[in-house]
Formats: structure tokens, C-alpha cells, sequence
């Protein structure tokens, strides 16, 4: 596969046959969902490659890696208006690079709505439509029940949209005003307008509306199509999280075998695919592999160059692509681009487009030390372009693993770790919590539950049980009385335990010079283990240099809040310029003790250790 870019648009073209005079454009859903089905889209799209068919996946205008924001185009086009030219421009761009004369559309969710709205239009012979939005208002309200159990869960200190909002917000995506008007009133047997142009093939595979999609296909019979339904089984497994998405392999292998062997054109046909660079509005991004081929990434420079040494590393945010949660990593980079910083988001080895696709991604796989090393890896390649005063910003195990690659990088300068989950290192044989008892919940709302006069109504009317929150509540108090024996026993006589080492390690970034942030919303879960190690706010690391701990009330754990999001990136942004006073406008908290006990010091050599390891032998087979 390679990376490819047009019409504003990124995306990666799976060859196929040369020969072959059919291809395929996949046309993927809207906001989260895209996220959701990044890797079993790839798979889709290898698997149509291996049969034969020149395939494309591509990032709409304005999503994912592509260019410019999609809720403020700024060229005088409707949201979904650009996303149609963009499967229009895809369309194009297939034929153009690869010889087909006939292009083969297939969508998802949104994706299938658009998919069947351009089909309608362009010469589009044979189409395949996966779980198709049938009713706009129906849709529409799956995205606002989907945000709201985000506010009841993850997103309990955001404050919700106005209830006069013209807009539909879905975890940290946005439909703008247009679109949902044109959503509230579409139907697609009605307005897509299949039946006046059907396709000469169509596939509809739907769980989600079947009576709505079997009338569509209906339709299209009897206008003349060769059209079929069936039935969508594995949809549900697919729509979830990164982490936890299965692929439909019966759905790919039907839609593969329905599609066929692409019919060839008797001689190979040579065309140059044009460099994949996006230039925008005072920035360039470039695809990149590196180490030995191993990863991927997109580079994103000022277009005027600057001589500065400075930039930035994101790192993958739990099982979600180099993008980030809520396209945070490609915001911020180009932010950063336009002041003169260079940066590089990159997918780990273990995911995105740098990974193998694999069916199963267990929540271990995200804090691997391999992994690890890959950030350390991401560090040298921008050290080698000259850019060695490297700052990390990372999310949940994004955190983790820029942590833990700051202690074997000598050129990683400044940590941004945002919702830290977990600290001690891969190796260590005793975890604190195993990843499948690790807090989902933060004390902090344990005890607001305390203080809620409706639950306590939910608990006498026997709707709510309180027995298993208290008990909760003691094992967590009882865990950290442990930490603080632990901690007492290192810094009277020097015992060496799980969090001596996690201690020593961060004091020992801060008195290398590494300037470390931990970045936490107040109802995160993380600060759970946060406090264990370095005390409730971070009191046990109050002198240590060039550390310190910010608390925002309203971030949420994958920064989907928007307002908390802008802060967020503000913050950083001003970090990375050395303007490092300014932080999230909310109380940093101090210390609130003072130390008069010995502190355990930790073996200094680990980092000469890791970095002979680790990136002298990288760096030997890139000469």
C-alpha cells in the first residue's frame, strides 16, 4: 500500500492487479466510527487488493489526515456537500493512477448514504452499502444518545451541549448546522435517488434498519439492478472501540467474493503517483516511514522551514491511529507548524498503519515495551533531521509509553502526559493493578456519588445499591495506606519497591533536565494510581525539579470536551514556546508537606543501558 494524497484529501492506495479495469473507492463513516473501523478498513482494502482490485481508503476533506477542518470549510461548501467532492475527487484519482475505467463504491454508516448519493450521479456500476444511514433523524438521534451516555460516563464534568444547539456534537465530532438540516429531513430511498439511476449491481448488507434497506433494494430491482440484502451480523462487533473492534471477516470475504475478479485490460498500465504532500495554509506534511520500515508517519513542517531544533512526538492514544481522539494530534500539529515547530504523529508498532492487522489487540499490547522503544525510535529519526530538542505529548498509553521512552532517549527534552493510566515499567514483575483491575473510575467520583442527593433517592427506593461504592471506597483507601507504608519504608531505610522505581525514574527525568507535565482531568481514573505513587495532587514529587502536576476540572480522559480540548492544546502550545507559566487557567496544585526523610535513590545506569539497547542498533542498520 502507499500513501497517497489529492484534491486536499490523504489516503493509501492498495495496488492490486495493474491490469485490472475495475477498482474500489471505500467511503468510511462519520466522527468516532471512522476511528472505530480503521483497522478492519485496512483489512477490507487488502483483502480487495489481494483479489485483484486497485482499492483506496481516504480521510474525507477536512478528517482524519486529510486538510482543513471539516466544520468550518472555508471555501463556500456545505460539510457533507465536501465530503461527497471528496469521493467524487477519489473516484478520479483511482482512474487517473491506475488505468480502471469502472470504479466499484463501498460505504459504511455515512459513508454507504454518500457513497449511494455520488453513485447516483457519477457512472458507478457496482455498489456496496454497509449498514447505510437510511433515516437522517433517526441517525441523528443515535448520535445525540451517544453523546449523552458519554456525559453519564466518561464526560460527567463536561457540561452538555445548549439545548438550542444547531449542531449535533457526537464524542468530540461535530455534524455543523447545515448538516444536520439536511440530515433531519433525508431519506435515503427518497432522496439518494438510486431508483431513478440504480447502479447495474448492489449489495446491501444491514443489521441496523433492515425494513428500510430491503425496501431500498426493493426499489432498485424493480428500476432494473441486479440487487440483493442480506443481513449485517458482525456490524455490532465492529462499531466498537478501537481497543475492543472485531473485523467482520465473513462480511469482507462476501463482499469480496460478490465484488469478483475484476475483469483486465490485456496490458500493464504504467502511471506515476504523484508525491503524497499536503500544503495548507502555512504548513506541509509529508508521509514518512522510518526505522528500517517499520513505522509510519506523517511529518508536518512550516512551509517557510525554521531553524529551530524544537519539535514534537504524538504518540497514539490508546488503540486509536496517529490521529488522535477527536483529531487532536493533527490539530495541534498543525497549529504547532504555523509557529515554526516541526512535528512528527506517528502510528506505534503495534497499531495503525505501522501494524500488521491483527484480530485481537488485548490492553496490554497498548503498554508494551516495544512500543516503548518505537517513541525512542520516532525521537532519533527527527534527532537525525537536525531536531533534537524533542517534546513528547501523549494521552492515556500514549503517556505511558512517551514516559517510559524519555528514559531511554537522550534527545526527548519535555513531557506532556495527559491522563497517565499506569507508571511502572513493562518489566516489573509486580504490577500494581492488572490491566483488567485497573480503576475505570475515578475516587473522586466515588465520593461526589456520596454527595448527590438524587442517587441517595435512587438508593431508598432501592434502585441503587451503595454497598459495593463503599466497599470500593475501603479497598482503595487500604491500597493507598499500603503505598504510604511503602513509601515510608523507602525513605527511612531505602527499601526498593515497585514505586521507589516509579519515583526514582521521574526524579531522575526532572534531574536530567527533562521537564515533565501530568496533565489530569479531576474525575480521570488515572489519578488513582497517580496518587498512589506520588501522593494525592502530587505532594510526594513537590521538590523534585522541573515536574509538576496540573488538574483541569473539566478535561475528560480522551479530551473529547471541546472547550477543555482548546485549553489543552493552548497550554501545550505555549509550553512548547517556553511560555511554560501558562497553563490550563485551573489551579495547579502545590505541596503540602515538607520532606525530612532520606530519598532512595535508583540505579542511573538504566538509561545508558536502554539507549545501547535500543537505538545504537537502529541507528547502525539506517547507515
Amino acid at each position: 500500500m502507499k500513501p497517497v494524497t489529492f484534491d486536499d484529501c490523504f489516503g493509501w492506495l492498495h495496488e492490486g492487479v495493474p491490469s485490472a479495469a475495475r477498482g474500489v473507492v471505500l467511503c468510511q463513516p462519520f466522527g468516532r466510527e471512522a476511528m472505530w473501523i480503521h483497522k478492519g478498513w485496512r483489512v477490507l482494502a487488502e483483502e480487495l487488493a489481494a483479489a485483484g482490485s486497485p482499492t483506496l481508503r481516504f480521510d474525507y476533506a477536512g478528517t482524519g489526515d486529510s486538510a482543513g477542518e471539516s466544520e468550518n470549510p472555508g471555501d463556500g461548501r456545505e460539510q457533507l456537500e465536501q465530503w461527497l467532492q471528496s469521493i467524487r475527487a477519489a473516484v478520479a484519482f483511482l482512474k487517473q493512477t491506475t488505468g480502471v475505467t469502472e470504479v466499484a463504491l463501498c460505504g459504511l454508516r455515512l459513508g454507504a448514504t454518500l457513497a449511494a448519493m455520488v453513485a447516483a450521479d457519477e457512472e458507478i456500476s457496482e455498489l456496496v452499502l454497509l449498514a447505510p444511514v437510511a433515516s437522517g433523524r433517526q441517525y441523528l438521534r443515535e448520535l445525540r444518545l451517544l453523546q449523552q451516555n458519554w456525559l453519564e460516563t466518561g464526560g460527567i464534568y463536561v457540561d452538555p451541549a445548549p439545548a438550542d444547539a444547531a449542531y449535533a456534537e457526537a464524542v468530540g465530532h461535530r455534524l455543523v448546522a447545515s448538516s444536520v438540516a439536511k440530515l433531519s429531513k433525508f431519506d435515503l430511498l427518497r432522496d439518494a435517488r438510486l431508483v431513478e439511476h440504480p447502479p447495474r449491481r448492489l449489495l446491501v448488507l444491514d443489521s441496523y434498519d433492515p425494513v428500510r434497506a430491503r425496501k431500498l433494494v426493493d426499489a432498485c430491482s424493480a428500476a432494473g439492478a441486479d440487487a440483493s440484502f442480506e443481513s449485517f451480523d458482525e456490524c455490532s462487533a465492529f462499531m466498537q472501540e478501537s481497543g475492543v473492534t472485531e473485523t467482520p471477516r465473513a462480511a469482507i470475504a462476501r463482499i469480496v467474493e460478490w465484488l469478483g475478479a475484476p475483469a483486465f485490460s490485456g496490458a500493464a498500465i504504467a502511471r506515476d503517483i504523484p508525491a503524497a504532500v499536503l500544503v495548507d495554509n502555512g504548513m506541509r506534511e509529508t508521509p514518512v516511514i522510518f526505522d528500517n520500515g517499520r513505522l509510519f508517519g506523517i511529518l508536518c513542517e512550516p512551509v517557510s522551514g525554521t531553524a529551530s531544533r524544537r519539535s514534537v512526538i504524538f504518540v497514539n492514544p490508546g488503540a486509536t491511529h496517529r490521529i488522535g481522539d477527536a483529531r487532536i494530534s493533527v490539530t495541534l500539529a498543525r497549529r504547532l507548524a504555523r509557529e515554526g515547530v516541526t512535528s512528527l504523529r506517528f502510528d506505534v508498532g503495534a497499531l495503525g498503519d505501522s501494524a500488521a492487522p491483527v484480530d485481537e489487540r488485548p490492553v496490554s499490547m497498548l503498554f508494551m515495551r516495544e512500543s516503548c522503544d518505537d517513541v525512542a525510535a520516532a525521537a532519533a529519526y527527527l534527532a537525525a533531521r537536525g531536531l533534537d530538542d524533542v517534546s513528547c505529548f501523549g494521552v492515556c498509553s500514549g503517556a505511558y509509553l512517551c514516559l517510559q521512552a524519555a528514559t531511554v532517549s537522550p534527545y526527548i527534552r519535555s513531557l506532556t502526559l495527559v491522563n497517565t493510566p499506569k507508571f511502572n515499567s513493562p518489566e516489573d514483575p509486580v504490577p500494581l493493578f492488572s490491566n483488567d483491575d485497573r480503576p475505570r473510575t475515578a475516587t473522586s467520583t466515588f465520593i461526589r456519588s456520596f454527595v448527590n442527593a438524587r442517587k441517595w433517592k435512587r438508593v431508598l427506593r432501592g434502585q441503587r445499591e451503595v454497598a459495593p461504592i463503599a466497599k470500593e471506597l475501603v479497598r482503595r483507601m487500604g491500597t493507598r495506606f499500603t503505598a504510604s507504608i511503602a513509601y515510608l519504608a523507602e525513605r527511612t531505610v531505602g527499601v526498593n519497591s515497585v514505586g521507589s522505581r516509579v519515583r526514582a525514574m521521574v526524579r531522575g527525568l526532572g534531574e536530567r533536565g527533562v521537564q515533565v507535565r501530568f496533565v489530569y482531568g479531576n474525575a480521570d481514573a488515572g489519578l488513582e494510581e497517580f496518587a498512589i505513587f506520588f501522593g494525592a495532587g502530587g505532594w510526594r514529587m513537590r521538590k523534585w525539579r522541573n515536574v509538576e502536576t496540573i488538574h483541569s476540572e473539566t478535561l475528560d480522559h480522551a479530551c473529547f470536551s471541546y472547550p477543555a480540548r482548546e485549553e489543552l492544546m493552548a497550554s501545550f502550545a505555549a509550553f512548547v514556546r517556553d511560555e511554560s507559566q501558562q497553563t490550563l487557567g485551573h489551579k495547579r496544585r502545590r505541596p503540602r508537606f515538607r520532606s525530612i526523610l532520606p530519598v532512595f535513590q535508583a540505579p542511573v545506569e538504566r538509561t545508558k543501558e536502554r539507549h545501547t539497547e535500543v537505538l545504537e542498533p537502529r541507528q547502525a542498520q539506517r547507515m
